[in-house]
């Protein structure tokens, strides 16, 4: 059975020769346009079944003065999202119905007391309520947490 997928139709040395023995042509410019546009096509195509959302994609929120929410992904359970906290900003005290995990890109957070600066990771068991969330300086956060998130009164 000759499966065209998994097998080239011709040897690789038989495409070689052929190579070889052809003389170098250039296309027109109609064929040269289409080769391109073919090529760019594929380039910017969406790979199926990945999740693009570019920095200039996508609509920020305003949370609380000086907080924005940017939703990039959710679904029935979870959410991922960036926050970004104005200096002197700060997030009310709230409880995780899931793990929530955070990582600080840009500026500054004190989260559940502790400082953290850029590439720094907290964990937020499920259940356990923090502190306020707040930043001196402004910040920038990537959030992956439960799809709807609860503050305290």
């Amino acid at each position: 059975m000759n499966d065209k997928k998994s097998s080239p139709p011709l040897d690789a040395d038989l495409l070689e020769a052929f190579a070889a023995a052809s003389a170098p042509m250039t296309p027109d410019e109609q064929t040269t346009g289409r080769m391109r546009e073919k090529l760019f096509q594929r380039i910017h195509a969406p790979a199926p079944d990945y999740l693009f959302v570019h920095s200039h994609e996508g609509e920020w929120v305003t949370l609380l003065r000086g907080v924005e929410l940017k939703l990039l992904r959710q679904d029935e359970i979870s959410r991922s999202f960036l926050i970004r906290m104005k200096p002197g900003s700060r997030l009310p005290p709230h409880e995780h119905a899931l793990e929530e995990e955070s990582l600080v890109l840009e500026g500054d957070a004190t989260i559940n007391g502790v400082l953290c600066l850029p590439g720094d990771y907290h964990l937020a068991p499920k259940g356990k309520p923090h502190g306020w969330v707040t930043s001196e300086k402004g910040c920038l956060l990537f959030v992956r947490g439960a799809a709807e998130q609860r503050t305290r009164p």
